[in-house]
């Protein structure tokens, strides 16, 4: 049975040195099942709805998404990783969570973006989040 691992995607460097990571773990794991997710926020908006319809902002959202997501995605594939991609909306932390447990996912594996000084003392506050809505582990990746 495959490992599956959860890899948030958001386009930051923290989310990249992550996908390397994950792509390193193939020496070691021969199964490994990796589940890429970008969470976009919701447009609630006023002024978006009224300029944009449901299907333009959906479409709009995911190219943002789709490039987001395309160079963790490279790095995997020339690992030989086996991929999927999830795009989900809403709040990210919570999303995280959630979609590691209706994946049936053992790990969720993501890069932190510590700031300053305080920054190597602390994680960033989704990172925080994840942790402590997650039921499976967490591997955060700096």
């Amino acid at each position: 049975m495959p490992c599956k691992i959860l890899l948030p995607v958001d386009g930051s460097e923290g989310s990249l040195r992550a996908a390397r990571h994950v792509a390193d773990c193939m020496a070691h794991v021969s199964e490994l099942e990796v589940h890429l997710v970008n969470v976009q926020p919701r447009a609630d908006d006023w002024q978006v709805r009224r300029l944009l319809k449901p299907e333009e902002l959906a479409a709009m959202e995911a190219e943002w998404a789709e490039d987001t997501l395309a160079p963790a995605r490279t790095l995997l594939d020339q690992a030989g990783a086996r991929s999927q991609t999830h795009i989900v909306q809403g709040e990210v932390a919570e999303s995280i969570a959630r979609l590691a447990t209706e994946l049936g996912c053992d790990q969720i594996v993501m890069g932190t973006h510590g700031r300053g000084a305080l920054g190597d003392l602390l994680m960033g506050s989704v990172a925080s989040q994840v942790l402590h809505h997650a039921r499976v582990p967490v591997t955060f990746v700096k």
